[in-house]
C-alpha cells in the first residue's frame, strides 16, 4: 500500500505541474490574443479612415470631371463664335492642334 501512495503521489505531482504548463501556456496564449485583437481594432480604424478618403478622392474627381464638361463645352461655344465672327475665312481644326 505504501507503494501505491507514493506512486499515486507522484502522478499527482505530474498532473499538477501539467496543469500549471497549461495554465501558463494559456495566459500566454491569452496575451497574444489580446494583442492580436489591439492590432485588428487599429487596421479597421486604418482602414475606415482610408474608406473616407477614398469616398472623398471620388467625389473630387467626380467634381473634375464636371468641371471638365463645362471646360469643353464652353470651348467649343467659343470656337463656334470665333468661327462665326471670322466667317468662312477660318476653318478651325481642333484636331490638328
Amino acid at each position: 500500500m505504501q507503494v501505491e501512495k507514493i506512486v499515486l503521489e507522484k502522478s499527482a505531482e505530474t498532473l499538477l505541474e501539467k496543469a500549471e504548463e497549461c495554465f501558463d501556456v494559456a495566459k500566454s496564449q491569452q496575451i497574444l490574443a489580446d494583442k492580436q485583437h489591439q492590432i485588428a481594432a487599429t487596421l479597421h480604424e486604418n482602414a475606415d479612415q482610408q474608406h473616407a478618403l477614398a469616398v472623398k478622392q471620388d467625389s473630387n474627381a467626380d467634381k473634375l470631371d464636371a468641371n471638365a464638361d463645362k471646360l469643353d463645352t464652353i470651348g467649343h461655344a467659343l470656337e463656334a463664335s470665333a468661327v462665326e465672327i471670322k466667317g468662312d475665312t477660318l476653318v478651325v481644326q481642333r484636331a490638328q492642334k
